[in-house]
């Protein structure tokens, strides 16, 4: 059956708390119908930054994948292997020639997806086991030397970089020049890291992964800011050994997927960093319920499309102004057409120790909701966004996508509030075959969070919060996207390749801070080159080199510095 099948009619109006019922049954009735192929098998996670997510990226920029979910990362290796024979049927079916860098992909899927392809009918399926270990499932070499200062967001206890801000944050940069890792954090000088994963399978009840991180700094650091709360952001020692991921899925019911322990998410459109949600903190140790395989919902919602959502609440560390704030999100994604994925994010600070408990179930449900509870005698603390992305067949199936957010507003009520106070928006462009052959693609991106003082909101910025002077960190580094409050950003990024297993990028990007509320504007302009080498099908090796420019670094006018960073990463899947 098609995801893009016949539908049912339009439903009449009714009030909303009837409307509101409605829907949550339908919602959840659909959950338990699920897909209709219905599947209860937990799979593990595929790392964001994987290979796999490029790849799927080209084979739909040739128009062989409709029903993938670009906004709701991670993907499971279940999703991955649905799409793979997705589109392998597409080409079957079309009788499509492909061009040799799509073969090429599309091989080394077959390669590290035979179980998951045979779940899906492509290939013999392997007698089940009731226990299945990897011991090492993939193992990851880097080396890094940066040379450069961190920048800092902080605007508390009397460090007032956006001294027109009402809210407070305490967050810094992490890596110069490296963002969107997970949360790791180089030291100035060399770094050398190691890290490796393991993974097990029991039956069709339970799937898990474990994935331990060995970092070795040539300088640590003590601390970069005296002051504020909490008193030390930036602190990391030369040796560093940490649990970078580790949870136990199962799934309860069809469609439905419980993930409990240590990971990363990635919600929203953008390729530098989306608003609500991305992997530039450390991974979150939370609770996840989601359905990592879209579904059609039933009735009068199959004009949905193909339908996905998640749910998740996690624990934020000790060392912050609430120890253990409770950082909690929901996001729904949908596809209307094939070529239209919309799709919804939400999050909120709330709780922690010394801050006023929500109380009520209701108001639990409440901070969930897409809606900012006012004067309820406790502190909270919102980010939302809604994004698109559309696909242009007559375009060579350029992507236009978009974000527009608003900080600390969730979706109000109040429309006007939503729409002028501590809004962002993204724009972006995705060309994925500026060339016939598709080794060469294109892409655009613009970010902008700075407020231009919509009805008197210029005092506002974006991950701070006038009760949770942390602001919308974790460990010092923000959780949405990392060029920081106050800020824009142009991106651009061309990558060929020269052969089906050489890749060569180049990118290059603007960026200003504090032009609206800062003690003063601070420009960067960085460039980076890479050169990524599949040496065989499980052995890569990635070589990057960028370059930074900063002019009134740390908004401080006069204070000048350069950036560089040497990466090199070898990561042999087995």
């Amino acid at each position: 059956m098609s995801f893009y099948g016949k539908q049912g009619p339009v439903g009449s109006k009714g009030s909303k708390l009837r409307i509101c019922v409605v829907a949550l049954l339908v919602f959840l009735a659909g959950l338990a119908a699920g897909m209709p192929a219905a599947f209860a098998y937990p799979s593990n996670n595929v790392p964001l930054g994987d290979w796999s997510y490029e790849a799927l990226d080209k084979l739909a920029g040739f128009g062989l994948i409709h029903s993938d979910v670009y906004g709701m990362r991670p993907y499971t290796r279940l999703e991955v292997a649905r799409l793979v024979v997705e589109a392998l049927n597409t080409e079957k079916k079309k009788k499509l020639k492909l061009p040799s860098l799509l073969k090429y992909f599309l091989n080394k899927f077959k390669c590290q997806y035979k179980s998951e392809l045979a779940y899906w009918g492509y290939g013999k399926p392997e007698a089940p086991a009731i226990l299945t270990v990897k011991p090492i499932d993939l193992a990851q070499m880097n080396y890094v030397y940066s040379q450069g200062r961190p920048q800092f967001y902080l605007n508390t206890n009397g460090v007032r970089q956006y001294p027109y801000g009402a809210g407070d944050i305490v967050g810094y940069e992490g890596t110069p020049l490296l963002s969107n890792d997970q949360g790791i954090v180089y030291g100035r000088g060399s770094n050398l890291g190691f890290q490796f994963a393991s993974s097990f399978q029991i039956g069709d009840l339970f799937s898990g992964w474990v994935e331990p991180l060995f970092l070795v700094r040539q300088n640590g650091s003590p601390g970069t800011l005296s002051g504020g709360t909490p008193p030390v952001v930036g602190s990391y020692g030369t040796n560093d050994v940490q649990l970078l991921a580790g949870y136990v899925k199962f799934s309860p019911l069809n469609s439905v997927e419980v993930e409990v322990g240590r990971d990363s998410l990635s919600w929203g459109q953008g390729y530098t960093g989306s608003f609500v949600l991305t992997d530039n903190a450390p991974p979150l140790d939370m609770i996840k319920v989601s359905n990592p395989v879209p579904v059609i919902l039933p009735w009068y919602f199959s004009y949905l499309g193909p339908f996905q959502y998640a749910f998740f609440c996690a624990r934020l560390e000790d060392n912050r102004d609430f120890p253990d704030t409770l950082y909690a999100g929901e996001r729904l994604d949908f596809k209307p057409t094939p070529n239209l994925e919309i799709g919804a994010s939400h999050t909120v600070l709330f709780g922690g120790e010394g801050s006023p408990s929500p109380g009520s179930f209701m108001n639990y449900l409440e901070l969930m909701s897409f809606y900012k509870l006012g004067g309820a005698g406790y502190p909270e603390s919102h980010q939302a966004a809604v994004d698109f992305r559309y696909t242009m067949p007559y375009l060579w199936d350029a992507q236009l996508y978009g974000e527009y957010g608003g900080a600390d507003t969730g979706f109000k009520p109040n429309i006007r509030e939503f729409f002028f106070q501590d809004i962002g928006y993204i724009l972006g462009l995705y060309l994925p075959r500026i060339t016939p052959d598709g080794r060469t693609d294109l892409r655009f991106e613009y970010t902008d969070n700075v407020n231009e003082g919509f009805y008197g909101t210029n005092d506002r910025i974006w991950y701070t919060n006038t009760i949770y002077v942390s602001g919308n960190t974790y460990d010092g580094l923000l959780l949405g996207d990392p060029i920081g409050p106050d800020a824009r950003q142009g991106f651009v990024r061309v990558t060929r390749f020269v052969r089906n297993d050489l890749k060569l990028g180049l990118d290059g990007s603007y960026t200003e801070r504090g032009p609206n509320m800062g003690r003063a504007i601070s420009w960067e302009f960085a460039v980076g080159t890479d050169v990524t080498y599949d040496i065989n099908t499980d052995l890569t090796a990635m070589v990057r080199y960028a370059w930074g420019n900063i002019r009134n670094y740390d908004l401080e006018v006069g204070n000048n510095q350069d950036d560089n960073l040497l990466m090199a990463q070898v990561e042999y899947e087995f």
